[in-house]
């Protein structure tokens, strides 16, 4: 079944985020069984809303490196809220929003234009 966690912190900023994220490596080695990823800042610091195939691999990541990764670079970490899944959609649109994850990944714009109809 898949879970939603959501991850609020003040003590990471923008900085930070940007930090962990190259240290996770992201790019080449995939969180197994994340399905979404968004991150936003306001006046209470970072939320990061995220979606998993099962509790199980969020906590694998968690465990493997996620909180690692906040020790080796001395933030404290702050546990998510799990909540189980009641309902999932992504349209298509969702592929507008893909960062570009290096060779062989289609860009934003590739998937664009792939998902548009040919004229």
């Amino acid at each position: 079944m898949p879970i939603m966690t959501l991850f609020r912190s003040p003590r990471v900023d923008q900085k930070l985020y940007d930090a962990i994220i190259q240290d996770l490596d992201l790019e080449h080695a995939p969180a197994a069984g994340a399905l979404t990823h968004a991150c936003g800042f306001d006046a209470e610091g970072i939320c990061v809303v995220d979606v998993w195939e099962s509790r199980r691999e969020f906590e694998a990541f968690l465990t493997d490196r996620l909180r690692p990764a906040f020790a080796k670079l001395k933030i404290a970490f702050v546990e998510p809220e799990i909540i189980d899944a009641y309902a999932f959609t992504a349209t298509e649109e969702t592929g507008r929003y893909v960062r570009e994850r290096g060779a062989g990944y289609p860009s934003a714009s590739a998937v664009e234009h792939a998902s548009r109809p040919a004229h």
